[in-house]
């Protein structure tokens, strides 16, 4: 079940409240990180905790309000939140030594998830990869990349006693790659405030501006009330 909503990450990580502007890694940041920026290891942290908040909440939090616990939902969904927090709502039985024995594994997962991601901006493979940044109107080739990225994930989860280490690697680096469709396009210049739910399940992922066809100007991108709104197209 866990692998199940560790999937949902994918989605957690493209809320709109995120996507304002980031910058790859807080070491590139150094001097030149401003109020509205965030990273894709930030984005990703916390699209995992919000997604561990889900899980626990549904796994253990639920049924122990059933038992006489009092753990308010509404309150639970809008506090922030650290993985130990959520440990200690989870499993209030647990004190101090064994919520750092049991919290610590999955705390390494998710720094090599963001790791893992960060690295896709400093690989010499994929640093200037199109597909693994949509860059230069590479939407079929980056929405390719996530479906070949996300089947691995879906397929090591699945299989009883298989090492995850690729499955993880896969991950950071496909959401490294979600995560730059919606800083790279102008999908929320569009308007948009939904995801685009075609990432991940089709190559095609909406209609698409022609190279040629202006949805920007020299002054910044704004939404332009033509035929071409409807359409995808790199930033300038």
């Amino acid at each position: 079940m866990f692998s199940t909503y560790i999937l949902f990450l994918f989605y957690f990580i493209s809320s709109g409240s995120y996507i304002d502007a980031f910058i790859p890694y807080p070491v590139v940041a150094d001097g030149a990180q401003t109020a509205d920026s965030i990273t894709h290891t930030e984005i990703t942290q916390a699209g995992f905790i919000r997604c561990l908040a889900r899980f626990f909440y549904d796994t253990r939090i639920k049924p122990n309000n059933n038992n006489g616990n009092t753990v308010n939902e509404q309150t639970y969904f809008t506090e922030q939140h650290t993985v130990d927090d959520l440990y200690k709502l989870a499993y209030p039985q647990y004190n101090e030594v064994q919520l750092e024995l049991h919290s610590l594994p999955l705390k390494f997962v998710l720094d090599f998830v963001m790791t893992e991601n960060a690295l896709v901006d400093f690989d010499l493979r994929t640093k200037k990869l199109s597909a693994a940044h949509f860059d230069s109107e590479a939407f079929i080739n980056g929405s390719r990349r996530i479906l070949q990225l996300r089947q691995i994930v879906v397929n090591d989860t699945r299989t009883s006693g298989k090492d995850l280490t690729n499955a993880r690697q896969s991950l950071g680096r496909l959401l490294h790659t979600l995560q730059d469709f919606y800083s790279h396009s102008n999908w929320i210049e569009m308007g948009q405030t939904n995801i685009n739910d075609l990432i991940g399940i089709n190559e095609i992922i909406g209609s698409v501006a022609g190279r040629n066809q202006p949805t920007c100007t020299n002054n910044g991108c704004t939404r332009i009330e033509k035929k071409c709104v409807s359409s995808i197209n790199m930033k300038e």
